[in-house]
């Protein structure tokens, strides 16, 4: 029953017709404070639920915001061949999402022990170093965490600049505060284990409790600038077509981990606003619980891809295991029925085509829940003699397949299709749904 229903009953129980000498007794004053205590608890429970609601409602669009944010910058990554541009793009992306007045970009030079400027965003604009009018280009501060300097070597921290700050050279510090900055957020770029660079983060507010906030995706960013900087490393080590096969690489598996898991939390928070528009809280706390879960699976792929660039995939190493996996993840969102049949026996598979194959079923998964509007999906999955035939099949809206799609989507598909010798046939048309039949050849004794 809702509070307001319950209100009411209540209200009706105050106002039943008595008898005069009834009205006088003290039995029935002491039922009228009763009920009258009942009603103010009952509204207070009715405010706490509104409010409970509009806390989830902002956490929503958070989430969202977020989510939207980290896939916008994962798209620059694949798109821009300019380091220099996509590590002013990050840096302007992390000032803006923090709502910060600005910030630095710096690189560690070790064999003299200081940090080097790299890029400065202030009023706007990105500015190179040469052209930048902070001390530092003249004089690089040193490296190290507190208390030695704002460049640490494990998390991030804050630094209040109305304080003396321990390493912080004079002169650095006059200039920040000359710009209004009151504090400092200083978030490593970490390689696996190896430092390679810091993003520092202007604000003009004392309170640190916002930037603190959103410190996980100022984190994510950096990772990426991190991932973005090991790149540059390897296209001055290999040649020209090695490196663009490597930036597609990874392109594919930044777009294939990070962004399918944030669809998911999209499709949540979704689910959780529908359902929170029909006052079903206890469902929309089931919603946002599943797009937390995708959202530290998701943070936890970006730490992988900095530490390793080599392609994994999470979870049982059971193909079939996996699809019954990626089946239930789907059905969780509540955007569509997925169905799961599996025929033959399963088996292992090698790891190179087990990873190939999850990765086109979680990019075919992910293109239904974004595009499609499908409501219902069928994954088939057949192990013959010599052959391994996944089949996953929607209702929704289709698309001409002659047409030229943007983005990583289906390109990725047949690429990773190629790189096993299978074969990748994708049937769709308008208001027909689609089909999409991978036949990979594997030896039955595998």
């Amino acid at each position: 029953m809702s509070t307001h229903n319950e209100t009411r009953r209540l209200m009706e129980q105050a106002f039943v017709p008595v008898d005069t000498g009834l009205a006088n007794s003290s039995k029935f004053r002491e039922r009228i404070s009763t009920l009258e205590e009942k009603i103010w608890r009952v509204n207070e429970e009715n405010k706490s639920l509104k409010d409970e609601v509009e806390q989830r409602r902002l956490a929503e669009k958070l989430a969202r915001d977020q989510s939207a944010l980290l896939i916008q910058s994962m798209d620059f990554l694949a798109s821009e061949a300019n380091l220099d541009t996509y590590l002013g793009h990050v840096l302007k992306t992390t000032v803006d999402q923090l709502q910060a007045v600005g910030g630095t970009l710096w690189f560690p030079d070790y064999a003299t022990g200081t940090a080097r400027l790299h890029l400065e965003y202030l009023d706007g604009e990105v500015i190179p170093a040469p052209e930048s009018h902070h001390p530092a280009v003249l004089r690089p501060p040193p490296i190290g965490g507190l208390p030695l300097s704002t460049f640490p070597a494990q998390g991030a921290e804050t630094y209040q600049l109305c304080y003396e700050v321990s390493g912080m050279p004079e002169q650095n510090r006059a200039y920040i505060m000359s710009l209004g900055v009151k504090t400092l957020l200083t978030v490593p770029m970490i390689l696996g284990t190896e430092q390679v660079g810091w993003i520092c983060i202007r604000s003009n507010r004392i309170d640190t409790a916002k930037m603190t906030h959103q410190i996980r995706v100022a984190e994510v960013l950096a990772g990426q600038a991190a991932l973005a900087i090991q790149m540059a490393r390897l296209s001055e080590k290999a040649r020209q077509g090695a490196v663009l096969e490597e930036r597609n690489r990874i392109a594919r598996e930044i777009h294939d981990t990070l962004a399918q898991g944030f669809t998911g939390v999209v499709v949540n928070l979704e689910a959780s606003s529908r359902a929170l528009k029909k006052e079903d809280v206890q469902l929309a706390s089931v919603h946002i619980d599943h797009a937390r879960e995708l959202a530290k699976e998701g943070l936890e792929e970006a730490r992988n891809s900095v530490r390793s660039l080599r392609p994994t995939v999470s979870g049982p190493t059971c193909l079939a295991t996996q699809m019954e996996y990626l089946v239930r993840m789907a059905r969780e969102t509540g955007a569509v029925e997925p169905h799961f049949s599996l025929v033959g026996e399963k088996r292992l598979v090698p790891d190179a085509q087990r990873v190939e194959i999850i990765r086109i079923a979680q990019e075919s998964m992910t293109n239904i829940l974004k595009h499609s509007k499908a409501k219902a999906v069928l994954i088939e999955l057949v192990f013959a003699e010599n052959t391994i035939v996944l089949s996953i099949a929607d209702d929704g809206d289709g698309f001409l397949s002659s047409e030229k799609h943007e983005g990583f989507g289906l390109l990725g598909m047949h690429e990773r299709a190629e790189r096993i010798d299978a074969k990748l046939t994708i049937n769709s048309n308008p208001g027909k749904g689609t089909r999409i039949v991978l036949s990979v050849p594997c030896e039955h004794h595998v």
